[in-house]
């Protein structure tokens, strides 16, 4: 089990979920550096496909990793400003092995249906994200979101 759950984290994060690696590039390899991932989460059932950069964040079948979003790497619950921050202060990032950032470029619920689908870009390497919409309605469209993992 993670060991933000039921911490002050919960209030940051707008998911976190433990993830187990179902398959890795299931229609082929198609670049040298990066792998598409397919996972499924613990808790909440979320069917999750992410391109990861594997060269420097390798990954295999049946690894289990936390994955937690968030709009901001503060601790403090200030917000960021977007940029990198180099003063050295503690972030989120810290607890973490991986972290990407990008935005939220589309979302899909089909009228009367509570199962919703939304669509990360982190600088061209793609997060799709399907379950329940009670779980993924906060990511909300053009929202600006941290991804941050750690192999468990």
């Amino acid at each position: 089990s993670s060991r933000f759950f039921g911490s002050v984290y919960q209030m940051v994060f707008l998911l976190e979920d433990l993830f187990d690696v179902k398959d890795i590039d299931q229609d082929g390899k198609k670049f040298d550096n990066v792998s598409r991932i397919q996972a499924l989460s613990q808790t909440y059932g979320l069917e999750l496909t992410i391109d990861i950069n594997t060269e420097i964040y390798p990954m295999k079948i049946f690894d289990r990793f936390s994955m937690a979003l968030s709009t901001n790497l503060r601790k403090d619950g200030e917000p960021d400003e977007g940029v990198y921050d180099q003063s050295g202060v503690e972030t989120f990032a810290d607890d973490f092995e991986y972290v990407m950032h990008g935005k939220v470029f589309k979302q899909y619920r089909k009228p009367g249906e509570t199962e919703m689908s939304v669509f990360v870009s982190f600088g061209g390497l793609l997060m799709h994200l399907r379950g329940d919409e009670q779980q993924l309605n906060k990511l909300e469209l053009d929202t600006k979101v941290y991804l941050l993992m750690r192999k468990n």
